[in-house]
Order: structure tokens, then C-alpha cells, then sequence
């Protein structure tokens, strides 16, 4: 996998600070955050309880591409990879955890049977977390549970691998102690990253050092966004709605 920057955000001291996306002094994401973690007896535990309540959050596309905040995100109760994954870095900021994105390249295969998006690489956003010495990834905090359960059905129904937003071989929960992926498997190499590009506190802040990677500013890239993030929640919620495959 080709790395294209180097690391900025190493010093995990550098990853527990705010950032506009990342408005850590939002009184109902500090107090979400106590809430979750109180009773968490080491950073582990902390990380891992506030992945598991960004994943009981239900998957969903925000139909705008301007970026937001965590404290929108954890109002508006849904999220994708980068809108999750920009509350669950604020959420454990908040509780003295560091954590980062790292922002990588992947097949829109895994959005099969959602939205075709052919052989088009879309940006996915990816979670670390530092914890005992060693930046731990996951981005299952993504695909909410009863989309999980029911894309899995879906795959085993069509005999296919990859889709419904999921990697049928992928990870669906995370324990803190390792590497976790729900959207490629290590055993399947057609499904991997194929570029890595890099760290970043949050989508904002990313994309503000990669501004070819999409044009923010352009009426017709927000024309299409709108039209596609309004297709992925349509299709996600009638997918929760069905019975398991048979």
C-alpha cells in the first residue's frame, strides 16, 4: 500500500487537543463522553465503550459534503465513516485518550447492493486510538449492528464477499487490543487500501491538505453528493427493514 505523506500526528500528545470539527468544549459531548467512560477501569475500556456507542449509532450519509461537527453528529444521532469517525476521536479526546483518522483509499465494491458505484475509489476514514505504547485502528464503529446482521445475510444470500457496506470476512466488533476492519479483509488482497494517505485530527483537516481529493467548493460535486448520500440512507434503511435473506 503506497503511503503518500508521512505521519504528522505521532506524538500522541499532539492528538488530544479540539479542533473546529472536534469542538470538545460541547457541553453534551463532555458530558456523553463522562457518561460512557466513568466507569472504565483503564484507557482500553474507555476506548472500547465509546466505540461501541458510535456504533450503536445507525449508519447514515450526511447529504451535504461541508463538513461537521462532532457535537452535530452526536445531535443528529447517525453518521458515516468520516462523521462517525470525527465524533469518536472527539469523544475520546474529551475522556484523555489520543486518537486520530487515517484517511485511505478503497474500492467502492464494498457499497454493492447499496449504490453502484462501479470501480470508483472512494476516501474511507479509519480510527486510532493509542493504547499501550501502539496506535490501534478500527473503523467498525461504522456500520451500525442491525446493519451488520443484515448485510451479512444479504452477501450469504448472493454469495458475494464484499458489499451492503461491508466486507462479509471483515471484523464487526473491536476489543482495543488490536486491528480491526468491517470495509476490506486482510484474506481478501482485491478488497485492501490501495493508498494510504496519511493522519489527520479530522476530515476538515485533512482534506484542507489534500484539496484535489475533492472540490468542496463546487456546486455541482454538492449536487451529487446530495443526490448519492440520499440514495446509501434510503437503501441502508430499507435493508434494516428486511427479514434476514433467506
Amino acid at each position: 500500500m503506497k503511503n503518500i505523506i508521512a505521519d504528522s500526528l505521532s506524538d500522541p500528545a499532539a492528538c488530544l487537543g479540539q479542533t473546529r470539527l472536534l469542538n470538545l468544549d460541547d457541553s453534551k459531548l463532555r458530558i456523553q463522553a463522562l457518561r460512557i467512560t466513568q466507569l472504565a477501569a483503564s484507557d482500553i475500556q474507555k476506548a472500547v465503550r465509546v466505540h461501541d456507542f458510535v456504533k450503536s449509532l445507525p449508519f447514515g450519509c450526511v447529504t451535504s459534503n461541508g463538513h461537521v461537527t462532532a457535537g452535530w453528529v452526536l445531535r443528529s444521532g447517525r453518521g458515516d465513516c468520516h462523521t462517525k469517525g470525527t465524533l469518536f476521536v472527539a469523544l475520546l479526546r474529551s475522556a484523555g485518550v489520543p486518537a486520530r483518522l487515517r484517511f485511505v483509499s478503497i474500492s467502492g465494491a464494498f457499497l454493492r447492493g447499496i449504490i453502484d458505484m462501479g470501480d470508483t475509489r472512494v476516501t474511507h476514514a479509519i480510527g486510532e486510538v493509542y493504547l499501550n505504547g501502539n496506535w490501534i485502528q478500527t473503523d467498525t464503529y461504522v456500520a451500525d449492528e442491525l446493519l451488520v446482521g443484515q448485510a451479512l445475510a444479504r452477501l450469504e444470500h448472493d454469495g458475494q464477499a464484499l458489499g451492503y457496506g461491508i466486507h462479509a470476512d471483515g471484523t464487526s466488533n473491536w476489543n482495543g487490543l488490536e486491528h480491526a476492519h468491517g470495509q476490506y479483509s486482510l484474506q481478501d488482497p482485491s478488497s485492501l487500501p490501495v493508498i494510504d494517505f496519511g493522519v489527520a485530527h479530522d476530515p476538515e483537516n485533512f482534506y484542507a491538505s489534500h484539496p484535489r481529493l475533492i472540490d468542496h467548493t463546487s456546486w455541482l460535486t454538492r449536487a451529487k453528493w446530495s443526490i448519492a448520500a440520499s440514495v446509501i440512507n434510503h437503501r441502508t434503511q430499507q435493508l434494516r427493514m428486511l427479514q434476514s435473506a433467506e
